[in-house]
């Protein structure tokens, strides 16, 4: 029987990271997936240093195995990239990467670009850097619309950033920046973190969540399925019952993975479509 779920589920490259872009699009091919989310990062497809044929290769290597690209996804956890950052070279240099960013989604034609909005210090009131942030994504989103890119707003975890952390927080930025190019996008493993619920997304944002990050965790550590502890087959139901029509990819980051990322992927792929 035909599940329209097996198509709305992208496979991500961030843990094939040690191997070639083509053998991750090989992989994705081959496990049956139609869709893909780019992890924008070294060695596959690093921003700053990508030519106009580094990105027409890598649209043609999606097009030779028929994969949509659904989100670019920046590097920027790793990478010294903080929008709201108190300090003028490295806030500059974080909006102008993420507008870099943009410019390859549209040469790629991807509808969709994932952002995080930083962090302030831990120590200090979250105020000045929310307020930096708002500005930086504001300006964002205003380039996004000239190039028909949504840009998917993605809290993280308290351990990560002090600013979106919760569904919340994610509306209040949406609200304060005003634009209707910025969407909302869920990972589990924050959502956890937060002590959120599926519904409680769907509730505040609707047809604007339109992505999920699935993975497991205890309740961090973007896990394979099975990994961790988190309830994903119930979260998977939750989502799905209450109307939920976007998409999702498969978001691991353990070094466990990275020497053999396939086998977590196929894993995951197949616990995921035999629990629905």
């Amino acid at each position: 029987m035909f599940d329209p779920l097996s198509t709305r589920l992208a496979a991500m490259n961030i843990h094939y990271f040690r191997h070639s872009l083509a053998h991750f699009l090989d992989d994705a091919a081959a496990l049956g997936f139609s869709k893909i989310e780019l992890w924008a990062g070294m060695p596959h497809l690093s921003l700053e240093d990508a030519t106009d044929t580094d990105i027409k290769r890598t649209k043609q290597l999606l097009l030779e195995r028929e994969l949509a690209l659904i989100c670019l996804t920046p590097e920027q956890c790793l990478y010294p990239i903080n929008l709201a950052s108190e300090h003028p070279g490295t806030a500059q240099r974080s909006l102008s990467y993420f507008l870099r960013a943009l410019e390859v989604a549209e040469a790629l034609e991807c509808p969709q670009m994932l952002v995080t909005a930083g962090w302030g210090y831990a120590n200090e009131s979250p105020t000045d850097a929310w307020n930096r942030a708002c500005d930086q994504l504001g300006t964002l989103a205003q380039e996004a619309r000239k190039k028909g890119v949504t840009i998917l707003l993605e809290p993280l975890s308290h351990t990560e950033s002090n600013l979106i952390v919760s569904t919340a927080d994610l509306a209040r930025m949406m609200e304060e920046i005003g634009s209707d190019q910025i969407a909302a996008i869920l990972d589990l493993n924050a959502m956890s973190a937060a002590g959120e619920t599926p519904e409680a997304y769907l509730t505040r944002f609707g047809e604007r969540l339109r992505h999920v990050h699935i993975c497991d965790g205890t309740p961090e550590g973007h896990l394979a399925w099975g990994d961790g502890t988190l309830p994903l087959a119930d979260y998977i139901h939750s989502l799905e019952k209450s109307g939920y029509t976007g998409t999702y990819s498969f978001e691991f980051v353990s070094p466990d993975y990275w020497l053999d990322p396939r086998t977590p992927l196929a894993h995951s792929h197949t616990e995921l479509l035999q629990s629905v």
